[in-house]
């Protein structure tokens, strides 16, 4: 018996994964300590999650789907503007106006990129990939995700606010899988001159 899924059941497990994490943010109140550690612990799931995308999933569906490159480059996109609203969330206090809104549209890119991901791609290469395949691709998946977990508690109590791009960073370098043709947008820095305020 397998210890764990094929990459379609460990990506959608990853994307349940991430919507808990916002919602036991949105569930503590503004302005409360335990909201940082936990989009710490958040950012760098996401950063794990993009890292998993990026080095097995678009490159398997360039290989397989090549029809589907243009539905791949966009749910790639969706999940890129979910990494830029945490960058702005890693810079926002706890307990501002600002933060609560900028949640809600973290779901909502996470969202769209889940929908593109399950609906349109997932069940496509599942029917073009041969099964012990789509398991080594899970594995792979599933490889990324044992370093996001070790780093995810490394992190939580970290002074530094700029997490998730470290956190890519580091889990890049250790899978550095085949890079592919994504069409995403550049990443940028953390913003120049922003630090930690109080409520972090």
């Amino acid at each position: 018996m397998k210890d764990h899924e094929d990459i379609a059941e460990e990506l959608a497990a990853e994307h349940r994964s991430l919507g808990r994490a916002v919602a036991r943010i949105q569930a503590l109140p503004p302005g409360d300590p335990r909201r940082r550690a936990c989009l710490k612990r958040t950012a760098v799931t996401l950063a794990g999650h993009a890292v998993a995308v990026e080095r097995v999933l678009q490159p398997a569906v360039h290989r397989h789907l090549p029809g589907a490159d243009r539905v791949a480059a966009q749910s790639l996109t969706d999940l890129v503007r979910a990494e830029e609203v945490m960058k702005d969330l890693e810079f926002t206090d706890t307990g501002s106006g600002e933060f609560d809104p900028l949640l809600r549209r973290l779901l909502t890119w996470l969202r769209r990129h889940r929908d593109r991901e399950e609906a349109l791609l997932l069940p496509d290469l599942g029917r073009a990939v041969p099964p012990g395949a789509l398991d080594e691709m899970g594995d792979d998946v599933h490889a990324v995700e044992a370093d996001t977990a070790a780093l995810r508690e490394a992190v939580a109590h970290t002074r530094r606010p700029d997490v998730m791009v470290r956190a890519h960073t580091a889990l890049t370098e250790r899978h550095p899988g085949p890079p592919t043709d994504d069409h995403r947008p550049g990443r940028a820095a953390a913003p120049a001159g922003r630090e930690a305020r109080p409520g972090r």
